[in-house]
């Protein structure tokens, strides 16, 4: 499924966002670095609080370098890398934003079990998401097949790891 080349964003849009972005992951794996790691209430390393967090910002971090990266390979800092972010890059932002809030404010502690949350947000996320590229090539059950057999078994993968190997209680 290739993303035709108006749709890219601007080599200098993925600088900025880049840059944002390793802000981000930088303050985040700061912020965990700093919490309290509950050593003298006898909590192992691998349960700290901060731990997950960190790992976090740090592949945050990594992967906003490799957008920075590229994008200066695009040449964003040039007159010609210059450009507004087209219709569709917004339209996919405002869809992720919405599908981040609605997990997080409707999904997420309002009675359903956490796997079934998390399911549901990514299996929305990646349906809704690839679903302009999978309508153009005609793939339309295959992108619903995959993106409910990715959501099942991360959303289940994310709540055994965070039960049983982080000792975190989910709703």
């Amino acid at each position: 499924m290739d993303t035709e080349a108006q749709d890219l964003p601007s080599p200098r849009s993925d600088l900025i966002s880049g840059g944002v972005w390793v802000v981000i992951g930088t303050a985040i794996g700061i912020g965990s670095w700093n919490m309290d790691r509950l050593a003298n209430q006898g909590v192992p390393g691998f349960a700290a609080p901060g731990l997950v967090p960190g790992i976090l910002g740090v592949l945050i971090t990594l992967t906003a370098l490799v957008i920075v990266i590229r994008s200066l390979h695009r040449g964003a800092l040039t007159p010609e890398g210059r450009g507004e972010p087209g219709r569709a890059t917004m339209g996919r932002t405002a869809l992720a934003l919405v599908l981040c809030l609605g997990f997080a404010a409707g999904l997420v502690g309002h009675g359903l079990p956490f796997w079934v949350a998390a399911s549901t947000y990514l299996f929305l996320h990646i349906f809704l998401l690839q679903l302009p590229e999978r309508r153009a090539a005609g793939q339309v059950g295959r992108g619903i097949v995959v993106a409910l057999a990715v959501a099942l078994g991360a959303g289940l993968t994310i709540s055994l790891l965070f039960q049983y190997a982080f000792l975190v209680r989910l709703p």
